[in-house]
């Protein structure tokens, strides 16, 4: 998992932080003790998430979920995932090429291109998908989890051949 080693941990710290300054520059101050907390327990993070929400309102409870808390548990599948294609895209390289190019989708203003038009087409489906899958196995809002998929596949789509 990408969370046991620190080069994984600055990957989705890298990622994380751009799309929580892009989305909701709000939640920065919030940032790092969020990120610490799920790097401290990733799987502890995802029940204590629900458990630190307030009650909004009259009557039914509303519960509060900000991007930050949302970002880390969606984020970290999809960037295994995309590591894992980037990885088969760039064999010849090896793995650790294909994590500098991961990690160069949230540096550089234009990364560079790595699959086809075609590839791209079925890698930002299965994102998608995988955000939906973990925002309803987690209990996380759909809405966020789309925030966060889509926030990658626009990094992605920068790198278009």
């Amino acid at each position: 998992m990408l969370t046991d080693a620190q080069e994984g941990k600055v990957l989705i710290n890298e990622a994380a932080y751009q799309i929580i300054a892009n989305n909701a520059p709000q939640e920065l101050p919030l940032y790092v003790t969020t990120r610490d907390k799920y790097f401290a327990d990733p799987e502890k993070f995802v029940e204590t998430v629900e458990a630190e929400d307030e009650e909004l309102g009259f009557g039914a409870t509303v519960v509060v979920q900000t991007l930050t808390q949302v970002v880390f548990p969606i984020l970290t599948p999809i960037l295994s995932f995309i590591l894992d294609k980037a990885t088969e895209a760039l064999q010849k390289e090896g793995g650790e090429k294909a994590a500098d190019w991961v990690s160069s989708l949230f540096k550089d203003t234009t990364p560079k291109p790595v699959f086809t038009q075609a590839q791209l087409e079925v890698i930002a489906s299965t994102i998608q998908q995988i955000a939906e899958t973990e925002a309803d196995r987690l209990g996380l809002e759909i809405s966020q989890a789309r925030t966060v998929s889509d926030s990658v596949i626009a990094r992605l789509a920068l790198a278009k051949i």
